[in-house]
């Protein structure tokens, strides 16, 4: 797992962070107003938004005058991307696909665009559906790949595990300190079978 997506599973671990790039995902704000919509002391919002800031989810946009004070952060998004969990009996994947806006064009009456967003939900959950049976599937063959494996010495199975995980020669040799060329030779032993 790359640092990156590590570090974005770090921040959402924490309820209060994730309360506030959900606020900030709706609007840009500053800590005190943070603060009063998250509920917590704005002291832990500090904190909180230092963390965010460091991991490069959020960062400053300028400042708004205080009456209190000095000049108040503004704070925004910084982290707009698809993160999908796969945990299964068989098999562990997490990925992160960042939005691509290359391609997005929103055209439309308010009308229009909320029945798009209505259409892309559901869409979206047709997909979802549609993956979590491809997932099981994969689960079932993993499975089942993997009770075959089981003859074979522990050196041979974690190799033969490995690949199943990642489908990537170059990634086992690398996890399991094995040249590549032996990799495959065990593959290839293991597909012949």
């Amino acid at each position: 797992m790359n640092d990156d997506l590590w570090s974005i599973l770090l921040a959402l671990e924490n309820n209060t962070r994730r309360e506030m790039l959900k606020t900030l995902s709706n609007y840009d704000s500053y800590a005190l107003e943070l603060s009063r919509m998250v509920g917590v002391s704005q002291q832990a919002i500090n904190k909180q938004l230092e963390i965010l800031e460091k991991l490069g989810l959020i960062s400053t946009d300028g400042s708004v005058p205080s009456i209190m004070g000095p000049p108040r952060k503004i704070y925004k998004s910084m982290g707009f991307s698809t993160i999908i969990i796969d945990y299964s009996k068989n098999f562990m994947s997490i990925k992160k696909m960042d939005f691509n806006y290359a391609k997005t064009d929103v055209e439309g009456t308010n009308s229009d665009l909320i029945n798009e967003i209505k259409n892309l939900n559901r869409d979206i959950e047709e997909i979802d559906r549609t993956r979590n049976l491809m997932s099981a599937k994969k689960d079932a063959i993993i499975g089942k790949l993997k009770e075959r494996a089981a003859g074979y010495d522990n050196f041979y199975r974690k190799i033969i595990n490995e690949y199943l995980e990642t489908m990537d020669v170059s990634i086992v040799g690398r996890n399991t300190g094995i040249p590549n060329e032996m990799v495959v030779k065990i593959i290839e032993k293991f597909m012949s079978d």
